[in-house]
């Protein structure tokens, strides 16, 4: 794979919308514990041996070329970490291992996104590439500056472990906004007296259903993320047991993958509700659409006969009994009064209004 540059439209929106300052942040095991460097003007006398982990957030070229010539190795641009083959995701290269991620990342915002994140595991060294600011990362560095030693596995599998963490708090996120919209779809107001009960009304549906369709488009993403990180786990475990007979990370990979299996599910469950709760809305609006065609229908029905009156007793023939008479206009009157209350009182006997 060939070292490009990202395409310069594609960097700019990223760091328009999503602004991230670039940083590299290179981990290494000392006498004292574990030491942190972020600038690569300060590794110049540092001693490879060390370093057991290098963190690239949206690196600039520097950065990356200090990082190849580190390492050996080419490292893949913005845009070879978007492809989506699983090929261009999950390769062997000079020794070592890419595997790209994707999750799900700034979930409590208005504009929630995918990000994309590369481990690179060369020898008993781990390099990770990502775009994004993301909470697992930094929850994952202040745990890990508190411990004396650590190992290249056990930054992998840490990591793993806490996106994977990330993942299932917003799936539970996911499933709390379900339950509110189900409650707000599915309830029922207390009536007044005398009176039926309420269901929300059309514009009140109308919310929900915007409302259900970003949380169906969220899980959507959610479902393929889970899916491209369990295809990464069972690549890693199953290239590490090929290469290094003897590691021990496929077994440390194998409680991790049940976990995403186990959320995958929970994914395709909470998507199920979604659905079942978009046809209960749409049923719902339908039904206060027919509800207002009842009402115009019912109404064009009680009508009918009075404007039947009027037409008959508004014709110009000369030879009309009733217009010779004194009380005809007030006979006309009765006619379509009592036309008219005649209906209703049989559409609110047959609780049609």
């Amino acid at each position: 794979m060939r070292q490009q540059p990202a395409s310069f439209p594609v960097r700019f929106l990223v760091n328009l919308y999503f602004p991230v300052v670039p940083m590299i942040r290179i981990y290494r095991q000392t006498e004292s514990g574990i030491d942190r460097v972020t600038h690569i003007d300060n590794v110049e006398n540092l001693s490879f041996d060390s370093v057991f982990w290098v963190d690239l957030l949206t690196p600039d070229h520097d950065e990356i070329r200090y990082t190849e010539r580190l390492f050996g190795i080419e490292m893949p641009t913005y845009d070879e970490m978007r492809e989506i083959e699983a090929t261009s995701r999950l390769y062997m290269e000079d020794g070592a291992r890419f595997m790209t991620a994707i999750v799900l990342s700034r979930v409590d915002t208005e504009s929630p996104s995918l990000s994309e994140i590369t481990f690179v595991l060369v020898g008993h060294r781990i390099i990770t590439i990502r775009h994004s600011d993301s909470y697992s990362f930094r929850l994952f560095s202040h745990q890990l500056l508190r411990r004396k030693s650590i190992s290249r596995d056990q930054v992998f599998i840490g990591l793993l472990e806490t996106i994977v963490d990330r993942q299932a708090d917003v799936l539970e996120r996911f499933g709390s906004e379900l339950d509110r919209l189900s409650k707000a779809i599915f309830s029922r107001e207390k009536p007044e007296e005398g009176k039926r009960k309420k269901t929300p009304s059309t514009n009140t549906l109308k919310l929900i259903l915007q409302d259900l369709g970003r949380v169906g488009d969220l899980l959507t993403r959610q479902r393929d993320c889970l899916v491209n990180l369990l295809r990464l786990l069972t690549y890693a475990s199953n290239q590490e047991a090929i290469d290094e007979p003897g590691s021990n990370l496929y077994v440390k990979i194998r409680p991790i993958s049940r976990d995403v299996s186990s959320l995958s599910e929970y994914a395709a469950f909470l998507s199920n509700n979604v659905n079942f709760m978009l046809d209960a809305v749409l049923g719902l609006i339908n039904i206060e659409q027919n509800e207002i065609v009842k009402i115009f229908t019912v109404a064009s029905v009680i009508f009918m006969p009075p404007t039947l009156i009027a037409s008959v007793y508004g014709m110009n023939f000369a030879n009309m009994p009733e217009v010779q008479t004194q009380y005809g206009y007030y006979f006309a009157l009765v006619a379509m009064a009592v036309s008219i209350i005649l209906p209703l009182v049989y559409f609110r006997s047959r609780r049609l209004i």
